[in-house]
């Protein structure tokens, strides 16, 4: 495609609350899961299933996703993932029994992978060269945001109404979208880079980018981030209600604002690098601030206040990451035809992260008898961004 004279910001929006959408799908179980096992009858493991099957179908299916974008197109493939979150929702909304309502939550992780990977193409369609580095920022919000919304928005929505009908919700908004998209974007042309590329073989396209070291480092960086941060998500309501006894409700307020808080961390990391600041050089601010913050977090000495501003502070220089890897892969690819591809890499790297990091921390938890233990391995993976951001350095002194 020819290159915008002009950003479409309404365009980039569009594009951004796609992916809103689709992590709000994510988000919308764990507080619908008390109502869900009370009608249908669930074991333990199926219900953790039910909220993590998202992470296994991105953690194994990313990649090849990724691929498949790059060779139909972002358009193409935002729709169809739109339209697996809408039928995968309307099947969660009918299911009878756990096995359905598994299998509709495998559709839905399906439909967010396919969305995560293809509407930063979108947003690229639709932004200039100049403004294309904040256009990618914004869309780093999309997860917390989703995220956010979902944990503040359903609570009031589940008192109202069935969980069935929120799923009902879900379904409709991302079949409307279908059609917001279509309204917007054209069909699907190549993004015009410095390096045009007529779109190559499947597995010549896969072979390539997993070829390519950049693309490893974000993807480990990605995975490293996630395991600090989806540990804290995962663990700190319930550390807020047994260790400190405070109430759902208000633990569901604290936990909001720290998912919330994420946002400012990843424009940050886009306004920075837009100004001429490395990418490298944001990567170890945000792991440098990661792995202070966490220590204070688990730290017993020091009062809760002092510890919810810890965890305030870990959640926005944590949002630092995920702004600066997404925005940096069309710096990374080796054309716009693995765009896609490189993104998918990443996205994969932080469902692996989430995927391992809460079951590590609660076996150290479980080891030790003490949640101060778990600080050690979230330490562990802020050193590891820290030496991936030295890797990159060079990488992005060859580049620049």
């Amino acid at each position: 495609m020819q290159i915008p004279s002009k950003t479409n910001w309404g365009a980039v929006f569009i594009a951004l609350t796609a992916g809103i959408l689709a992590a709000a799908h994510y988000g919308k179980a764990p507080s619908a899961l008390p109502g869900i096992r009370a009608e249908i009858p669930l074991s333990l493991i199926v219900g953790g299933w039910i909220m993590s099957v998202f992470s296994a179908t991105g953690s194994v299916l990313s990649v090849a996703t990724g691929s498949l974008t790059d060779r139909i197109g972002g358009r193409r493939f935002c729709l169809l993932g739109l339209a697996a979150l809408s039928i995968g929702a309307l099947i969660g909304g009918v299911a009878g029994s756990g096995e359905w309502l598994l299998f509709s939550r495998f559709i839905e992780g399906l439909g967010f992978v396919s969305v995560a990977v293809s509407a930063p193409i979108l947003i690229m369609r639709a932004s200039t060269p100049a403004n294309r580095q904040m256009a990618l920022g914004f869309w780093t919000t999309y997860m917390p945001t989703g995220m956010a919304l979902s944990i503040l928005i359903s609570p009031y929505l589940l008192s109202v109404f069935s969980w069935r009908t929120v799923w009902f919700g879900a379904s409709a908004l991302s079949l409307i979208w279908i059609v917001v998209i279509l309204l917007t974007f054209d069909k699907d042309e190549r993004v015009t880079t410095d390096k045009p590329e007529k779109p190559p073989a499947f597995w010549s396209n896969l072979g390539r980018s997993i070829k390519n070291p950049g693309a490893w480092i974000l993807s480990m960086c990605f995975g490293c981030y996630t395991i600090q941060w989806i540990s804290i998500m995962a663990w700190l309501p319930s550390f807020l209600v047994q260790e400190r006894g405070i109430d759902l409700k208000t633990v569901g307020f604290l936990v909001a604002a720290i998912v919330a808080i994420n946002i400012p961390g990843n424009l940050a990391s886009s306004l920075l690098i837009n100004r001429g600041m490395a990418r490298s050089t944001t990567l170890l601010i945000a792991a440098i601030g990661m792995g202070v913050t966490v220590y204070m977090i688990f730290d017993q000495t020091l009062g809760d206040g002092w510890r919810f501003a810890a965890c305030l502070g870990f959640s926005c220089f944590g949002g630092m990451l995920p702004g600066t890897v997404l925005s940096s892969v069309p710096v990374v690819a080796p054309s716009s035809s693995h765009i896609g591809t490189v993104n998918g890499m990443i996205i994969q790297g932080s469902h692996i992260g989430q995927m391992i990091g809460p079951p590590m921390i609660a076996a150290i938890v479980t080891a030790t008898g003490n949640w101060g233990d778990a600080r050690w391995l979230l330490i562990a993976a802020s050193l590891g961004v820290a030496s991936l951001s030295i890797l990159f350095r060079r990488m992005e002194m060859k580049l620049s």
